[in-house]
C-alpha cells in the first residue's frame, strides 16, 4: 500500500513537493521527528529520505580480495573496529567455529565457518554487527567507517594557548599584519585539564560529496537572482552529482558551510545512521538579540539554508536546544577540538609542535595558497589598505577552493588537516567568551599564512559576525564519558 503526502521542503517554501511513502524509505524534518502520513502537527516540513534498502555497490564473489583482515576476539565485551570507506574487509571470530554473524546495511557474504567478506560503505558513519554462537551467546562488533575511537580522558589534556607573548589579556584589534594575529587569539590560559570522554571522531573533514548526498532532498536546483554565493555553489555541486553516488574518502572538503547547515548535516547523518539528533529548532522567536547563549543547552543563531524565495525568511534568528544524552552526531566543543588538534601532545603553539617551521607544517597543512581567482590577489591597486586588511583577516569571507581530505600527515591521533584547508566550527561549552558567539572557526584557512596556524588562531560566529560561510567541519560522537 502505497501513502501520498504533499512535502513542503523547510527551505525551498515556494515548492511542494510529493513523496511516495514506500514501506522501504522513511522521511524526517531536520531535526529528527520522523514525517509521515498521520503526523500533521509538526510538519510536513521534510528535509531527507531515508532509505532502508541496502545498497550494494561491490559484487562479493569468491574473486574479491580483502584489502585487510580484521580479527576480533570473543572474551572483549565491548570492541571498537576501525574502517575506512569503500574498501572491503574479512571480519574473522578468532577460536570459534560454527557461529552465526548477523549484518544489516552492509553488503556481505560468508567466507567460512568464522569468517565474512564485508564492504564498508560509501559514508562516513557508526553501525554494529553481530556473532552469535552455538551456547545462545550474542557478542556485539562497534564499527566506525572513516572515524576514530580516542579516549581523551585516559590523561589530562593540555588547552588553552600560549601566543609569542605568553600571555594576552584581551583582543585588540591592528591594523598591520604582523600585530593582527593578537585579535585572532582567544585570552585563554595553557593549562592541563581532565576531559572524561571518548568519542568517535572523523578522521577527515566532512567532504562536499560527504555534504550533498546527506542533504540532498533539501538543496534547491532552481536558479534565481541574487542568491548567496554558498547557495549557487551547492546547487551547481547538486547538478553534476547523481544521488547515492560513491563518495571518494579523498574527496574534497566542504568549505563552505553556515553553521547553522553544520547543525542540519549533523542532524541528518544521525538519522541515517539510526542514531537520536543532538539539536532541535524552534522559530520561537526572530528577534535578532536572540543570538547568543540563554541557557546552558539554548542558543540563538542565524538560520542561513536554502530558502530561495524569501531572503529574509533565509536569514532570520532561531533558537536551538542542545540534547546532551543523545547519541547522535554533534560539533565539537572548543575544549575537546583542542585537545584532539594537539593529538595528545604538549603542542603550546602548533599542530606539529611548536617551531615556526614551514617544511614541517607543510607535511600536516595546505597553507599559504592564493588560488588565481581569490579576491584579495584581484583587487585593484586603488583600494584601501582598509579594505585589503579586512578581506585578507575576514575569516573566511574570501573565494578559495578546496583541497582533498587526507593526503598530509595525520597526528597523532590519527586525524587529517587539523590545521590549514578550511577551519572547523566548533562549539562553546555555554559560555561566550567575547560576549555574543557560539561558534568559533578553528584550525585556519587554506589562504592563511604559517604564523596563522597557531592553536589559539580563532573566527568567531556572533550578531556582529554572522554569516561567516566560507567554513567547514568535523563530526564527533560521544561515547561515553560526561
Amino acid at each position: 500500500m502505497c501513502y501520498r503526502v504533499g512535502i513542503k521542503l523547510l527551505f525551498l517554501v515556494f515548492l511542494c513537493t510529493v513523496f511516495a511513502f514506500a514501506g522501504k524509505n522513511s522521511i524526517y524534518e531536520m531535526d529528527g521527528h520522523k514525517v509521515n502520513p498521520y503526523n500533521k502537527v509538526r510538519g510536513p516540513k521534510a528535509v531527507v529520505v531515508v532509505s532502508h534498502q541496502q545498497r550494494n555497490y561491490v559484487d562479493l564473489d569468491s574473486s574479491v580480495i580483502s584489502q585487510d583482515t580484521v580479527f576480533v576476539s570473543l572474551t572483549d565485551s565491548v570492541l571498537w573496529l576501525e574502517m575506512e570507506k569503500n574498501t572491503v574487509y574479512s571480519v574473522c571470530a578468532e577460536n570459534s567455529y560454527g557461529g552465526v554473524w548477523t549484518v544489516v546495511g552492509f553488503n556481505y557474504r560468508k567466507q567460512n565457518d568464522n569468517c565474512i567478506q564485508l564492504y564498508s560503505g560509501n559514508y562516513v558513519k557508526t553501525a554494529t554487527i553481530n556473532y552469535s554462537i552455538k551456547k545462545g551467546i550474542k557478542y556485539t562488533y562497534n564499527l566506525l567507517i572513516g572515524m576514530k575511537y580516542i579516549d581523551l580522558g585516559k590523561k589530562k589534556q593540555l588547552l588553552g594557548f600560549r601566543g609569542p607573548e605568553y600571555e594576552i589579556k584581551k583582543p585588540v584589534v591592528y591594523l598591520d599584519a604582523e600585530s593582527e594575529l593578537n585579535n585572532r587569539i582567544y585570552p585563554d590560559s595553557i593549562r592541563y585539564e581532565k576531559i572524561d570522554e571518548t568519542l568517535a571522531v572523523d578522521k577527515y573533514m566532512v567532504t562536499e560529496c560527504e555534504f550533498i548526498q546527506t542533504l540532498w532532498d533539501s538543496i534547491p536546483t532552481a536558479q534565481m537572482e541574487g542568491l548567496p554565493e554558498f547557495q549557487k555553489y551547492w546547487m551547481q555541486k547538486k547538478r553534476a552529482s547523481i544521488k547515492g553516488a560513491l563518495c571518494d574518502a579523498h574527496d574534497s572538503a566542504a568549505i563552505r558551510i553556515p553553521p547553522y547547515l553544520a547543525l542540519v548535516y549533523a542532524n541528518l547523518r544521525s538519522v541515517r545512521d539510526g542514531l537520536k539528533p543532538v539539536y532541535s529548532f524552534s522559530n520561537e522567536s526572530s528577534n535578532d538579540d536572540v543570538v547568543g547563549f540563554s541557557g546552558k543547552r539554548r542558543f540563538g543563531m542565524l538560520k542561513e539554508g536554502f530558502c530561495t524565495s524569501c531572503m529574509a525568511e533565509n536569514r532570520r534568528y532561531i533558537l536551538v536546544s542542545v540534547n546532551n544524552s543523545a547519541d547522535g552526531y554533534r560539533l565539537p566543543y572548543y575544549n575537546e577540538w583542542m585537545a584532539l588538534a594537539r593529538g595528545g601532545q604538549s603542542n603550546y603553539r602548533f599542530v606539529w609542535g611548536d617551531e615556526k617551521d614551514s617544511v614541517q607544517a607543510s607535511r600536516h597543512a595546505w597553507f599559504g595558497v592564493r588560488d588565481i581567482d581569490d579576491k584579495y590577489v584581484k583587487m585593484e591597486a586603488s583600494k584601501t589598505s582598509d579594505d585589503k586588511f579586512w578581506l585578507k583577516y575576514s575569516c573566511g569571507k574570501w573565494l578559495q577552493k578546496s583541497r582533498p581530505v587526507g593526503m598530509l600527515q595525520a597526528n597523532p591521533y590519527g586525524l587529517f588537516d587539523m590545521a590549514g584547508l578550511v577551519c572547523e566550527n566548533v562549539m562553546l561549552p555555554g559560555k561566550s567568551i567575547f560576549g555574543d558567539e557560539v561558534f568559533s572557526c578553528k584550525g585556519g584557512f587554506l589562504s592563511d599564512s604559517l604564523a596563522s596556524l597557531n592553536l589559539g588562531s580563532h573566527c568567531d560566529t556572533g550578531k556582529t559576525r554572522g554569516g561567516l560561510v566560507f567554513q567547514g567541519l568535523r563530526l564527533v560522537r560521544k561515547i561515553k564519558g560526561n
